[in-house]
């Protein structure tokens, strides 16, 4: 990404922080995308998902008042003596298609062997989901190297508070990530709120380890857990090629999940209600235009 003057400033670079929080929390859970991505096929009973997953009871019921508290999920009855449910995705939900199709076409570019041989999971045939990466207005490829950051003042009243308090989702190590799954790096590295906020880092430029600690409020120890797991995955390298300087680069396989995070992001504007929003827009130079993705209706890959 290329910013206009002295626009990735702390403050800037806060207050995008601030607008992710909110996708995160709703969203950015290794359990919570595995629950929609088994509805996205059809409506399911609880006793399915369970099976489906292959998680405890437990995780799928708390998962599925969380998802129904926020409007994602709703249920219906199918059973009245005894009462029983069946869950499935409202509008808002099925929405969620464009996340997970870009995280599904980001898999098959650098993992094509695993993702090329599940071409169906549950029922859900894996080419129906959109993944189109193309700006809606010229067509042409969005990638972080050709988006532009323009400031927006009236989004920044004030520096905003770091959020260091907040719960965290323990997630599994990378190696222990069901290689079948044709999304699991895209779960290790979205299932995890802290996930999502080193990619913004990163896109913004930060590379030293005290100034994610710094823009992020986060831990010393829980930061150097998930630097260490996107740079086995190799999203991170240790230092740019033909640099001698050391800290944390996305690498090309990094820089490639950036359509995933403006996914996030679109679905974030169009339905959370009270959404921050970013004080930092993204233009598209070829057009000049704030970003907006193609929708998946007109092409599926």
């Amino acid at each position: 990404m290329e910013p206009e003057s002295r626009v990735v400033t702390a403050d800037a670079i806060a207050g995008a922080l601030a607008a992710v929080r909110q996708p995160a929390d709703a969203i950015c859970d290794r359990w919570t995308l595995e629950i929609i991505l088994h509805l996205l096929p059809e409506a399911r009973r609880f006793s399915d998902l369970v099976r489906l997953s292959g998680m405890a009871s437990r995780l799928v019921a708390s998962r599925l008042v969380l998802l129904q508290t926020i409007g994602v999920v709703d249920r219906r009855p199918y059973s009245d003596t005894p009462l029983r449910h069946v869950y499935f995705l409202t509008s808002m939900g099925l929405d969620l298609r464009a996340v997970l199709g870009r995280m599904i076409q980001w898999e098959r570019r650098w993992r094509p062997d695993t993702v090329q041989s599940t071409a169906e999971i549950a029922g859900l045939k894996l080419d129906d989901l959109p993944a189109s990466s193309d700006c809606a207005f010229c067509l042409e490829p969005v990638t972080a190297r050709n988006v532009t950051l323009r400031m927006e003042p009236t989004l920044l009243q004030s520096p905003l508070d770091k959020q260091t308090i907040r719960r965290r989702t323990t997630v599994p190590a990378a190696t222990s990530v069901e290689d079948g799954n044709p999304i699991s790096q895209s779960l290790t590295i979205f299932g995890d709120k802290w996930g999502i906020e080193i990619l913004i880092c990163a896109f913004f430029g930060i590379r030293r380890f005290n100034d994610f600690r710094s823009a992020m409020g986060i831990s010393a120890n829980i930061l150097s857990d998930r630097l260490g797991r996107l740079s086995n995955l190799g999203i991170l390298a240790g230092a740019r090629p033909g640099s001698h300087f050391q800290g944390y680069w996305l690498t090309e396989k990094g820089v490639d999940l950036y359509p995933v995070t403006v996914a996030v992001q679109t679905w974030a504007d169009r339905w959370l209600v009270g959404r921050i929003r970013s004080p930092v827009r993204l233009i598209h130079r070829p057009c000049g235009r704030e970003i907006a993705l193609r929708s998946g209706n007109e092409d599926s890959v």
